[in-house]
């Protein structure tokens, strides 16, 4: 416990400094209580710790504890230090061909192309890190071709490989808000913001637009740039769904809707399923600095496919070389995004742009004035790595 107390203490706080009475590590040791002596609810455990004894038994032992906080207190601090990797999913067409040129390669009418599941992790300045990628691939056993959400149940758990426990919310597109995919969600722990359109997951709807009418509270109005954004959301809404098997599922879910106005006429509507609560206080973080953070991956494409690195040739007509070239160019994409945002080459890129600093990159190594000798004995140090992520 002490050195635990002590980690607690190394913790930010977001709280506003007038506004703090608890400190953050007793609020923290309260919410242990709880669970070691195994309370239901917080209600159970506000009764069950408020009495004079605790206190004076904790504060013998952890001078740190000075005061009895209310459970309500910790269940907002923990809404506000809720913390994501923002891991973006989307597919994207390779390249098309009119002729056969391998059997995995999937097939419409006259074409043959090849697609793919693309996985990137998004960060909140806007960088996107290219992670993983999933090929659509006939298989000869198949009755079907293959598509992008049967690629989506083969990456994810080469993605929870990857990232291990790390808290991760999926952000992802119209094709996604359906049972398969927010059940294999709810199994790796992993949070997620799906667009849900209008026509998708109807009971759903129906219950949402219920609860807005029983519950119009539920709302926030603010102005975002030039536009003016009123949210609007449903919580706890049950969703039941039949698998192939014919097993019915059952899965808890939230939807929030968010309608948009600016300039004199215009409007956008945008809505997404959640798994998690809506509040005041996370809608606009949920929303705006995660879900739409999708856009990044889309981004990624456009760079990969029109600067530089020729994410749509093929260089290879053979299936297995021709995912071997793919990761090739992923990974020097992640090595570049890693080097051009480093701490050394920052102003650099500030100056030149990113494609003149790379530029500049290949000049220095096809020139002469490298000193060899240096960069060997910095090959034998120990490397570190400085972001200005």
């Amino acid at each position: 416990m002490p050195g635990l107390l002590e980690k607690f203490a190394r913790l930010k706080d977001p709280r506003r400094p007038g506004s703090i009475r608890h400190k953050l590590t007793v609020l923290m040791v309260y919410g242990l209580l709880l669970f070691i002596f195994q309370y239901n609810s917080r209600r159970e455990a506000n009764r069950e710790l408020s009495c004079p004894g605790i206190l004076d038994t904790l504060r013998s032992v952890f001078p740190e504890v000075d005061s009895i906080p209310h459970m309500d207190t910790l269940a907002r601090l923990l809404e506000m230090v809720e913390k994501h990797y923002v891991v973006a999913i989307d597919g994207t067409q390779k390249f098309t061909r009119t002729v056969p040129f391998a059997p995995e390669a999937l097939h419409r009418k006259s074409e043959n192309y090849v697609y793919l599941l693309e996985a990137a992790l998004v960060c909140p300045q806007g960088i996107v890190v290219p992670l993983l990628a999933e090929f659509c691939e006939n298989q000869d056993s198949q009755e079907k071709q293959d598509c992008e959400l049967k690629a989506f149940r083969r990456l994810a758990p080469r993605l929870k490989e990857l990232m291990g426990k790390l808290p991760l919310l999926i952000v992802a597109d119209g094709l996604y808000p359906n049972g398969p995919v927010m059940q294999i969600c709810r199994k790796n722990n992993w949070d997620f913001m799906i667009v849900l359109p209008s026509n998708c997951l109807k009971s759903v709807w129906e219950d949402a637009f219920g609860i807005h009418q029983l519950e119009p509270e539920q709302t926030r109005t603010q102005q975002w740039g030039d536009r003016t954004q009123a949210f609007w959301w449903a919580n706890e809404l049950s969703y039941v769904w039949q698998d192939a098997e014919n097993k019915h599922h059952r899965l808890v879910l939230h939807v929030v809707v968010c309608n948009e106005t600016w300039g004199e006429n215009e409007q956008a509507a945008w809505a997404w399923v959640s798994g998690a609560p809506l509040t005041r206080k996370n809608v606009i973080n949920r929303c705006n600095r995660a879900a739409r953070h999708r856009w990044g991956i889309e981004e990624n494409f456009l760079i990969e496919k029109r600067h530089g690195y020729n994410y749509e040739h093929p260089f290879s007509y053979d299936w297995n070389a021709l995912k071997g070239w793919h990761a090739l160019m992923r990974l020097a994409h992640l090595i570049n995004i890693l080097t051009l945002h480093t701490v050394a080459l920052w102003e650099t890129v500030q100056t030149l742009g990113m494609r003149g600093t790379l530029r500049f990159l290949w000049q220095t190594f096809t020139g002469n004035w490298l000193d060899l000798s240096r960069l060997s004995r910095l090959r034998d140090k120990p490397a570190q790595l400085r972001l200005v992520i």
